[in-house]
């Protein structure tokens, strides 16, 4: 498997972006040449500035180069007023108000939603803080959401969906077989070429997975599907999918433009979307439910990566990265929960993993479930 076969120019905005967190002006005008070829230029242009130089990581990076006299910098400044104009759709909140907001969504996310206004805007609590996301900014997103998901639905091609993994075993498998499914990926196997062709779309929803590269997640027209609270970091693009992403005890939901468990593992993000899409019938490759990490480290505790990382199907996947120590048990208790949902509607949910520790489901093959009709 390879990684990463983007044109060069492009490559250059990744490097750039990797050292310094934002792109200059020139390598994005070169990478939009190389990209739109005669036609559509501005577009493309506008998708490079908002996936490498839209974050609210980048916009620090460039405001801090400015001040220390880098003139790529101060161009990128007077280009994001003039050119490409943006409001932060976050500020800092005290943490008791926080606190507040985000107990008050929990108790009645779809009320809440409904009252979003100056005196209550979106919450979210992070390692870093409480922060605030603009309502007005909110509630647009989450709308435009609706709407983009009866379009996701719409172009279902099948019953049946085909969700992977990025565990080790999916060096097992072979990917030929995957050409026209409704396939759908997680987290950095979007830097897969073959994957990120196959792929109708691609979700996130752990915080360090998109503020690292958050790029990677932008620069394709696949069905982007993340919280509401990326926003910082994941900026919209016409197939962003924004959801009201909640914590605190475990659910599933039935119908995610009203809310969504994002616990534990991205696979249960992806098994509600795929629920509330219509599939029958969900075949798991590449899940493995295994990690090595060290004895004893709790759930979200950060790891950084020096070595070539064990636990996904290429050893770069995390390396030179930080991520954070997985729960298996909780992951399980996830899926035990999908199981329940899908097969209380006479639906189903099939591992067809190659090896792994996930036990919760029929194990298949994956060449057997693709050639059966759903029942």
């Amino acid at each position: 498997m390879r990684y990463c076969d983007e044109p060069p120019d492009l490559q250059a905005c990744q490097k750039a972006w990797d050292r310094c967190r934002f792109v200059p002006f020139g390598l994005l005008i070169k990478a939009a040449t190389v990209l739109a070829g005669e036609g559509a230029f501005e577009p493309v242009l506008q998708r490079l500035w908002w996936a490498f130089n839209g974050s609210e990581a980048s916009g620090l990076a460039i405001r801090q180069a400015s001040l220390k006299g880098n003139p790529d910098a101060t161009t990128l400044l007077v280009l994001q007023e003039r050119r490409f104009p943006d409001h932060p759709p976050r500020r800092r909140l005290d943490a008791a108000e926080g606190a507040a907001l985000e107990a008050r969504l929990l108790a009645d996310p779809a009320g809440f939603v409904a009252g979003l206004g100056p005196g209550q805007p979106y919450p979210c609590l992070t390692d870093e803080g409480a922060f605030a996301f603009c309502p007005d900014w909110a509630g647009m997103a989450l709308a435009r959401g609706q709407e983009r998901f009866a379009r996701f639905t719409a172009q279902r091609n099948s019953d049946v969906a085909v969700l992977v993994g990025n565990g080790p075993s999916l060096r097992k498998i072979d990917l030929g077989r995957l050409r026209g499914q409704d396939v759908f990926i997680s987290n950095y196997a979007i830097r897969h070429p073959e994957l990120r062709r196959l792929a109708k779309g691609v979700a996130v929803s752990n915080p360090l997975v998109a503020e690292q590269e958050p790029y990677r997640f932008q620069l394709n027209t696949l069905w982007k599907f993340h919280p509401l609270w990326l926003g910082h970091c994941l900026r919209d693009t016409p197939e962003s999918i924004h959801l009201n992403a909640l914590g605190g005890p475990l659910f599933f939901s039935r119908d995610v433009t009203r809310s969504i468990a994002w616990h534990s593992t991205v696979s249960f993000f992806w098994l509600q979307i795929l629920y509330a899409a219509g599939y029958r019938r969900v075949l798991l490759i590449g899940i493995d439910n295994q990690y090595q990490q060290a004895a004893g480290l709790s759930e979200g505790t950060r790891i950084t990566q020096s070595a070539d990382d064990p636990n996904h199907f290429d050893p770069q996947y995390f390396k030179g990265k930080v991520w954070q120590a997985a729960d298996t048990g909780r992951m399980a208790e996830t899926y035990q929960l999908a199981r329940q949902q899908f097969e209380a509607t006479g639906r189903e949910i099939v591992n067809c993993t190659v090896g792994g520790a996930l036990d919760v489901f029929r194990r298949a093959s994956l060449a057997a479930e693709l050639a059966r009709r759903t029942g």
